[in-house]
């Protein structure tokens, strides 16, 4: 968790200041703004990944709908919201049908419009950004408290920004943009077990084809809270823990 801080702190430095001093902020915070600008696409597509919703509906709901509180919408200002729609129950027309689910997501960086809203100059560029995924999920019961499921979505994100200063890193590195494109198509695959009426946990792997990276996410469901925790052996931060909220429909 204090890495995860260090590096949403980081990424506050970059999105507000107009120089980075390396004598003026705490030894961690170049390294790891070294490994972040040399990377800034994963990082942030990780993000992206932590605010879809791969499991599948509850079956005694026709829908679900969730946002996730945090890393992402506290402190980044990322508002997200990813809701997925039962099309099939399972055993609609005979055994073997799987329940079959529409899922989607979308998310803005509010702190971006807020700033293209606010500032008032002609050289100044107004940051864009892309984020959504669509994606469909199978799942069959193995038991009465038990399911499996898989599902493939198809993942975007997009963002231009522009700093009004380059930020200076080190004496070699400064940044003066952002230009993140990544689409991915993800392939996912786990199990959710109920063990209350209203608490479940939910354990999947998941695969990006494009560039060929693995992730899992752990969750614990209770009647509106969602906790747990995604990894990402890959990335910057292996292990991002999030706090979100779902409701039923």
């Amino acid at each position: 968790m204090s890495r995860l801080i260090k590096v949403l702190i980081v990424f506050g430095v970059l999105l507000n200041a107009g120089q980075l001093q390396a004598q003026s902020v705490p030894s961690w915070v170049v390294p790891a703004a070294l490994r972040f600008i040399s990377n800034p696409d994963d990082f942030f597509f990780n993000l992206h990944l932590d605010n879809v919703d791969y499991a599948p509906t509850p079956a005694e709901n026709r829908g679900e709908l969730k946002t996730n509180l945090a890393p992402t919408f506290l402190p980044l200002t990322w508002a997200n919201a990813a809701l997925k729609i039962k099309l099939l129950n399972e055993g609609s027309f005979m055994r073997w049908v799987p329940q079959v689910d529409l899922a989607g997501s979308y998310g803005r960086i509010v702190l971006l419009d807020i700033l293209s809203s606010v500032v008032d100059d002609e050289d100044f560029t107004a940051p864009t950004m892309k984020d959504y995924s669509i994606g469909v999920t199978l799942t069959k019961n193995v038991t009465r408290e038990t399911r499996l499921f898989a599902g493939y979505h198809h993942s975007v994100f997009n963002m231009d920004l522009k700093f009004p200063d380059p930020i200076e890193i080190t004496s070699d590195n400064t940044l003066d943009s952002l230009n993140i494109l990544r689409k991915d198509n993800i392939m996912v695959t786990g199990i959710t077990n109920r063990i209350a009426p209203e608490k479940s946990l939910t354990a999947y792997l998941g695969y990006g084809f494009n560039y060929k990276k693995v992730f899992s996410r752990f969750v614990w469901n209770h009647r509106r809270l969602q906790m747990g925790f995604n990894i990402y052996p890959e990335g910057l931060l292996v292990i991002h823990p999030f706090i979100g909220m779902h409701w039923g429909l």
